[in-house]
């Protein structure tokens, strides 16, 4: 196995624990029980988070004002947008709840799929690449702070 798909399935067991941008880069935080680093994932590319067959946030999000009539650009910058007011939301549930990570792993293209459940819930996240590029990062793998290695899809993104 590959050091990019070992680091996307080691988030099993972990809690899911926030979502939220940074610019335009969707943030996704896993903690682990122990005292062990966050995990994030930084998605530069098309995401989803899936409860069945309903999308309850997608990355377009962020391109609709939270308020009807509100200019687009204004709400982006004020973090006013439809995706920060999902994302905010699912945050809440992931802090009322305890969603862990039943399941991650890597597909074709660079897909990547976790499962997260909090008793008989269940949520699934897609982070979906589409650049033909192989130097144009579509997501990025690392524990927060400790300065590690970080995994980057597609590997050469990484790469000068």
């Amino acid at each position: 196995m590959n050091p990019i798909a070992e680091a996307v399935q080691a988030l099993a067991g972990m809690r899911l624990v926030e979502i939220r941008r940074i610019v335009n880069i969707v943030v996704v935080v896993f903690r682990p029980d122990d005292a062990g680093a966050d995990h994030t994932i930084h998605a530069q590319c098309s995401f989803r988070v899936m409860h069945g067959d309903v999308i309850l946030l997608g990355s377009r999000d962020m391109r609709w004002p939270k308020t009807p009539g509100t200019d687009r650009d204004e709400a982006f910058d004020n973090f006013t947008t439809m995706y920060d007011v999902q994302a905010a939301f699912l945050t809440s549930k992931f802090t009322e709840g305890d969603f862990r990570v039943a399941g991650a792993d890597i597909g074709l293209g660079g897909l990547v799929v976790v499962e997260a459940t909090s008793g008989s819930d269940s949520i699934r996240i897609e982070v979906i690449p589409e650049s033909s590029g192989p130097k144009v990062e579509s997501w990025r793998l690392f524990a927060v702070g400790d300065n590690g290695e970080h995994y980057v899809y597609p590997e050469a993104a990484g790469r000068d």
